[in-house]
């Protein structure tokens, strides 16, 4: 029995010697580090942030490093992604308040030759430009390495995002309703048609027309459509360029997306009013066939991706006749 415990006891101080002799790795680095929204869906041609990485309890500080991009199904390196594009970075914050002038923004940003996309070393975040608009559509798959004071690891496919076609505009809708002249009498006239159209991928403009129930493009020239008091219109919006006025459109130059980049009082919208001796609306609608009741649409969009836009507002039961 002496033999077996004094047995047992050397056997305890030999483990004990050997543990304290095993180097205790630094740290911890997880063996499950993922991206939890993964696949994550990325529009063509928009500035998109994707969700960083799980580290799953690694000791920090963690950094990351992208290892390859490839296309999901061919496994192939994408080439297209890594191919260099013109871009703008800011090279200082951005002060919509502030930097209200081609120059001013131009002189907080820069443009570089660069991939259509950021990897952010800290957070494993992928970050995509409007310059995807010159890469396919389809599945990428993507590794990443992970390395902290335990090591490194390597993670292969470790995150999945899927590059596809989407709307390069926002149409939040339109309304219209009538006033009459010298009072806060009003009521509703049928809901304006805002029809968005894309003319082209290249330069960045926005054409707004508002045209009547058949099709008749009211004058802006000459007034036929006028701002509401402390309401937001579309020059409210112009922030970088002055507006331009034509007969039948108001014409915005922009240069960043989305637009409009900063909200105004009204959020979003953008209202006009149509003088009761410009417009005709239909019989039935107002209180009197009289010509004392305005027509003011109201409307909201938002655009996404560069080009130059068509913005229409067609006003059903209004007839362009100033009188």
């Amino acid at each position: 029995m002496k033999t077996s415990f004094k047995n047992i006891i050397f056997t305890l101080l030999v483990i004990a010697l050997v543990n304290a002799c095993t180097k205790v790795p630094n740290g911890y680095l997880s063996s499950q580090i993922r991206y939890p929204n993964s696949p994550d869906s990325v529009p063509i041609g928009v500035v998109k942030q994707l969700n960083p990485v799980d580290n799953d309890g690694s000791s920090s500080p963690v950094v990351y490093e992208l290892l390859d991009i490839r296309n999901a199904v061919t496994h192939q390196h994408a080439d297209s992604l890594y191919m260099l594009q013109d871009r703008y970075v800011f090279t200082s914050q951005f002060q919509s308040d502030v930097d209200t002038t081609v120059e001013l923004l131009n002189s907080i940003r820069t443009k570089i030759s660069a991939p259509c996309f950021d990897f952010n070393v800290h957070t494993g975040a992928l970050t995509f430009y409007g310059t995807t608009s010159n890469v396919p559509a389809g599945t990428y798959e993507y590794d990443v390495k992970a390395t902290n004071e335990y090591g490194s690891k390597i993670f292969k496919n470790a995150g999945i995002f899927i590059l596809y076609h989407g709307s390069p505009y926002e149409n939040d809708g339109a309304a219209n309703s009538w006033f009459q002249d010298g009072t806060n009498t009003s009521g509703t006239i049928s809901t304006p048609i805002m029809d968005i159209q894309q003319l082209s991928t290249s330069g960045d403009r926005v054409i707004l027309e508002l045209v009547d129930k058949n099709g008749t493009p009211f004058n802006p020239n000459l007034n036929e459509y006028i701002s509401r008091g402390d309401r937001s219109d579309f020059r409210t919006f112009a922030r970088f360029h002055p507006l331009i006025v034509t007969d039948t459109a108001l014409i915005c130059d922009f240069e960043l997306t989305p637009f409009p980049i900063v909200p105004g009082a009204q959020g979003y919208t953008i209202y006009y009013r149509i003088p009761s001796n410009k417009a005709l609306i239909d019989p039935g609608i107002t209180p009197t066939p009289d010509r004392i009741y305005s027509t003011n649409p109201r409307f909201t969009f938002l655009l996404f991706q560069d080009g130059t836009y068509l913005v229409r507002i067609q006003m059903p039961n209004v007839t362009r006749d100033p009188i």
